[in-house]
């Protein structure tokens, strides 16, 4: 007698699958139905058993203990926007969630369901999306949404981001005096007891809710004017900092060299990046040596020094302002070698992913006359993208030094 094997295999997540078109026709159609959900005065059908299999919350409240001998006609959910719930429906019967089309506000309202409903993968699913789509200008309202609703998870999630990427960045704290946000109490209180170094971001920022506190409640006196805060004295142990990787860019030829001088004094390059890093050095091309290099005189180093500055590229002829700048002063470099400009973690610019960022280099009036190798070089390194002024001059910055943060 012949035995029949089974092969179990992982059907894909991404809702192609045979079955997962089976019930999204269900879902679709409204066929066979017998369950509704009253979500946000809009009705929506769905079926018991498979709700149940997906979700242990659906399973008690449909076929456990407490469930009623003559159900409700309608279920009512009142936590949980319509949109989001048809999402969620979605998620569980065909496996699919479009996150790119989602914003960050739809993705924690989203996992919050997930949780509610105990539905695993979708957890890890929407803390990833959500790990994908915190920036600078949305990092504390998820923080502060995390806190007030109990969300752990959501929690850790933000407050790694916001460890990692903004607490000790001069280009975050630029941006928060533009863009103050206000928090509540529990939300600075989680931020100073996760912070692990007195930062100054965070007595400015204390300071400045302070004030923003008085203000509201109608307190005499000026908090700011009494609380100066002061660049702090790291007397605290760090934990060890991730090494930093080094990318270079592969050559492929030479072009024609690049010479500073008072009409063509700068040079830039366009940056752009898959994932959040903070860049901590370049790598350029050094001077050639000039001819009377070889006279026994002559040295065999120059001085480097030029500014460097980072621009969000919205596309326009000329930059903004910058939301990073950089001095390079007097450092002393072979020719014709490369030349590694380098700067400490908390001066360090972070690229937030897939935002398009300019990076400039201007020389002094003393460097006139100078002349720095070009070459065509590979485009792409290790996620990182590097987008030159045009295809024929070449460039003359080879790669650069980083940390992932997130």
């Amino acid at each position: 007698m012949n035995e029949l094997s089974v092969v179990h295999r992982k059907e894909p997540s991404n809702g192609g699958s045979l079955l997962g078109r089976r019930y999204a026709e269900l879902l679709h159609g409204e066929k066979h139905t017998d369950c509704v959900f009253h979500v946000c005065e809009e009705l929506l059908k769905g079926h018991k058993l498979i709700l149940s299999a997906a979700s242990p919350v659906f399973e008690a409240m449909f076929y456990g203990p407490l469930q009623q001998l003559e159900p409700e006609p309608e279920i009512e959910i009142p936590d949980i926007s319509a949109p989001i719930f048809k999402v969620l429906l979605e998620s569980i019967y065909t496996g699919c969630v479009d996150y790119e089309c989602m914003q960050l506000e739809a993705c924690i309202e989203l996992y919050y369901a997930a949780e509610k409903y105990l539905l695993d993968q979708l957890i890890t699913d929407s803390l990833a999306a959500i790990r994908r789509k915190l920036r600078f200008s949305n990092v504390l309202p998820a923080l502060e949404l995390s806190v007030c609703m109990g969300l752990d998870r959501l929690q850790e999630v933000c407050m790694s981001f916001f460890m990692r990427c903004c607490v000790n960045n001069v280009q975050y704290m630029s941006y928060l005096k533009e863009h103050y946000v206000h928090v509540s109490k529990e939300c600075v209180k989680s931020i100073i007891a996760a912070s692990k170094e007195p930062h100054k971001l965070l007595l400015w920022y204390v300071c400045e809710w302070t004030q923003q506190e008085c203000d509201d409640v109608g307190a005499l006196g000026d908090a700011a004017s009494t609380w100066q805060v002061e660049p702090c004295q790291d007397d605290m142990p760090r934990d060890h900092p991730a090494p930093a990787n080094l990318v270079e860019r592969c050559y492929y030829k030479a072009c024609r060299p690049f010479t500073v001088d008072a009409e063509s004094r700068t040079w830039r390059v366009g940056l752009r990046c898959s994932r959040f890093i903070s860049v901590l050095g370049l790598v350029l091309n050094s001077r050639l040596a000039p001819p009377q290099l070889h006279t026994a005189h002559h040295s065999q180093e120059y001085r480097e020094s030029l500014r460097l500055e980072l621009y969000a590229d919205d596309g326009s002829r000329e930059p903004g302002e910058p939301v990073w700048t950089h001095c390079i002063q007097g450092q002393t470099t072979k020719y014709n070698c490369d030349l590694h400009l380098s700067w400490s973690r908390d001066s360090a610019c972070v690229l937030t992913p897939e935002v398009p960022y300019l990076l400039q280099l201007r020389w002094e009036s003393s460097s006139f006359g100078a002349e720095y190798p070009c070459s065509l070089q590979s485009c792409l390194v290790d996620g990182i993208r590097f987008i030159d002024g045009d295809n024929f001059s070449g460039s003359l910055v080879k790669g650069l030094r980083y940390v992932n943060l997130v």
